[in-house]
């Protein structure tokens, strides 16, 4: 389990570059399928154009929320997470924060 101490650093600038990395394009990818949705509620609609026309003001927000839901993991184990296991974790945090 990562400790508080631990997730915070995780949390800095400059700190988790490759999972921030991942972060990026797996948030590029969500805002890509719900910008496609057949039926988009207007809070889905502008999160996803602001989403893919500045991913970067999402990151922070995303890198915390993934560090807080796998707290219980070392931060080993979530610095190594697959691009699938964080397209995983983006799209449930940005369906959570949408309230989908």
């Amino acid at each position: 389990m990562a400790t508080y101490a631990e997730l915070y650093i995780a949390a800095g600038d400059g700190a988790q570059v490759a999972l921030r990395k991942q972060i990026m394009v797996a948030l590029s990818i969500k805002a890509n399928l719900i910008a496609k949705l057949a039926i988009v509620t207007p809070a889905q609609k502008t999160w996803a154009i602001e989403a893919l026309k500045n991913p970067v003001n999402y990151l922070p927000l995303l890198l915390n929320y993934i560090l807080a839901e796998y707290n219980t993991a070392t931060i080993a184990v979530i610095s190594a997470a697959t691009d699938a296991q964080v397209q995983t974790a983006v799209n449930s945090a940005v369906d959570t924060l949408l309230g989908v």
